[in-house]
């Protein structure tokens, strides 16, 4: 616990010396929400309209890529040498293949969330067929409203344990290859479901997730105007500045739990070795 104390607020002071880098992403971020909100309504009354749809989506999910691969490696990097900034410029310090590996990862990450959300919405139907068989085999009333609740949690768990495992398997994934993060996607998964790791993605999620969320839906009486538009925007803009200092905290900290704990085996492989020479 002593060393994710640690790792949290390394992981929080770096990305508080980094504002240019902070402002710039959720600048980016905007930018790509207001272009993904555009292309979901383009009209589909030509062939020539599709086909600027399809690439505009393209160039969307080519973007969300390159803002990935930039920020695992960058991440990376920082938590190897224990930086004590984030630069801009090393965003774009990637190669074609570390691209190419993010890509794969990115798609085949996009169809498994897609099935675990088809699936669990599929278990979240028989919250009242579930809620009778408790009834029945504990004679007590059961609610289907209190058996959501706990589906809800468990979901929320595992959305969270997932999401923390594919981060940490893209930070080795990017750093070692795919061969090692295969080797590594066990312990990872293990971190991810019950360590620090855990506790590290639920920090990330209930503080950072949960100020925006606080944030973004709090409506203060203003008067009409000028004041109404501007506290619309502090609030959006404030709550936009949060995800991203969340979501690189969340990697920032995961890279370097990944660094230590193969810093630690590469210790502890070379201990025999020294003592051979001696």
């Amino acid at each position: 616990m002593k060393n994710a104390l640690a790792t949290w607020k390394w992981s929080v002071a770096v990305v508080a010396r980094s504002p240019g880098l902070l402002v710039v992403l959720a600048a980016l971020v905007a930018l790509w929400s207001f272009g993904a909100y555009q292309w979901l309504w383009l009209p589909e009354s030509s062939g020539l309209l599709l086909l600027f749809a399809l690439v505009w989506g393209v160039a969307q999910v080519l973007l969300v890529v390159v803002v990935l691969t930039g920020a695992a490696t960058n991440a990376s990097e920082a938590a190897a040498t224990r930086a004590a900034r984030l630069e801009l410029r090393s965003f774009a310090a990637f190669n074609r293949g570390q691209f190419v590996r993010c890509l794969v990862m990115a798609t085949v990450s996009g169809l498994l969330v897609v099935t675990l959300a088809a699936a669990f919405s599929w278990v979240n139907e028989y919250a009242l067929e579930v809620a009778s068989v408790v009834t029945f085999y504990s004679e007590k009333a059961v609610s289907p409203v209190s058996v959501g609740k706990v589906l809800w949690v468990i979901q929320a768990y595992l959305w969270i344990a997932i999401w923390g495992f594919l981060l940490s398997f893209l930070i080795v994934l990017l750093r070692a290859g795919w061969s090692k993060a295969g080797r590594q996607a066990a312990h990872l998964l293990a971190n991810s479901c019950w360590r620090a790791s855990l506790l590290t993605s639920l920090l990330t999620v209930v503080v950072f997730g949960g100020l925006a969320y606080l944030l973004a839906t709090w409506h203060p009486k203003v008067l009409a105007g000028f004041l109404d538009y501007a506290q619309l925007l502090l609030r959006l803009g404030g709550a936009l500045l949060l995800l991203v200092f969340g979501w690189l905290f969340w990697m920032l900290a995961l890279a370097r739990m990944v660094v230590v704990s193969q810093e630690g085996k590469a210790g502890t492989t070379s201990t025999p070795e020294v003592a051979v020479r001696d």
